[in-house]
């Protein structure tokens, strides 16, 4: 298996962190006690503002820390997240969004760190640095999302075509992920759901593989968003069937699809045993993840103590708090607001 779906999201709202930590090691138990190779899994979570799990600390959307302009503070913020998702058992973070959008129709837009892609660049970095640590030993793989264009649909709805022009596209929509890549070490990539020039995302090889490996020589991992390697068949109407719509994700460089197997799944091995699915697309893919497997330290310690970690303590909550007095914005100056009158000495 090689991945598990958000197991402290999905538990229910009485579990504790200990619990949390419970399944997660009986999932690697039964992996590692009950399958041919006994690999174990990677965990992977939501955690865009902060680890979306019980007893976990709640900062502000990204758009506000964008508000901030401290990349210090999102730093700060990711490390607190992969203290946390370690202490449970995480290791995939599905986070940081380095959409640049600039359309308000968009509904995700508090998910980024807003319109500038210099902005976005830095934030986006400082999350990455934050959540995957020194190394990836004792830190959370960090997930760059949604590749690419994703916030600049056709009339701002989600999953529509993206019209960009290729200079447009390199000057400020592909610059955070180049920047995350290349300043922080950003380990993995998530294709968005829409299309670029004809083309779904999650079936370009020219974005996921001659852009990203080739011209700026990522080495992680690529996983697709959720149910987008079946939407190759059922929204996108390019493949004929789960088969086809699994070769084409695998040939343009999607290793991994989340959040379960849809087409990567028994079909898949029938069909590169009737040679319709090169061998070697799959050998691509498992080397790539097995990779970071090690790189996690998952063979050596699949196991996880919850004890080791307190959640949501006093310095948290207070850089919680910090992160969202800085995130504050003045739309308009109503009531003469500014400038703010000046203390005295005496003043409470």
């Amino acid at each position: 298996m090689a991945s598990v779906t958000s197991p402290a999201s999905a538990a229910p709202a009485t579990s504790t962190r200990r619990e949390s930590a419970e399944v997660a090691n009986a999932i690697q138990k039964w992996l590692i006690a009950h399958t041919r190779l006994g690999i174990p899994a990677i965990v992977h979570e939501e955690c865009c503002s902060g680890y979306m799990a019980k007893g976990a600390t709640v900062f502000p959307q990204a758009i506000g820390v964008a508000s901030t302009w401290q990349p210090e503070l999102v730093e700060a913020m990711a490390d607190v997240i992969r203290l946390q998702m370690r202490a449970v058992g995480g290791h995939h973070a599905l986070a940081p969004v380095l959409d640049v959008t600039r359309d308000a129709r968009w509904g995700r837009v508090e998910e980024t760190f807003g319109e500038d892609p210099y902005l976005v660049s830095q934030m986006g970095s400082a999350y990455v640095r934050g959540i995957q640590g020194r190394s990836l030993a004792d830190g959370v793989i960090a997930t760059g999302k949604h590749f690419v264009g994703y916030g600049m649909t056709e009339g701002g709805m989600n999953w529509s075509p993206a019209h960009l022009t290729a200079r447009e596209l390199r000057d400020t929509y592909l610059l955070p992920f180049e920047a995350a890549i290349r300043e922080a070490g950003l380990a993995s990539i998530m294709n968005g759901y829409h299309e670029l020039d004809g083309i779904p995302c999650g079936a370009n090889k020219w974005l996921l593989t001659d852009v990203l490996r080739g011209d700026w020589g990522f080495e992680g991992t690529v996983v697709s968003d959720y149910f987008a390697v079946a939407q190759l068949q059922d929204y996108h109407r390019i493949a004929a069937d789960r088969v086809e719509a699994a070769h084409l994700a695998l040939e343009a460089g999607i290793d991994v699809e989340l959040p379960s197997t849809d087409a990567y799944n028994d079909g898949l091995v029938k069909a590169v045993e009737a040679g319709r699915v090169p061998l070697a697309l799959i050998d691509q893919a498992v080397l790539r993840l097995l990779r970071q497997k090690f790189e996690l330290g998952l063979f050596e310690t699949p196991y996880v103590d919850s004890a080791s970690v307190q959640f949501d303590t006093p310095d948290q909550q207070m850089l919680a708090h910090t992160i969202a007095v800085q995130s504050l914005v003045l739309l308009r100056n109503e009531g003469n607001l500014l400038p703010l009158p000046r203390r005295s000495a005496r003043s409470p």
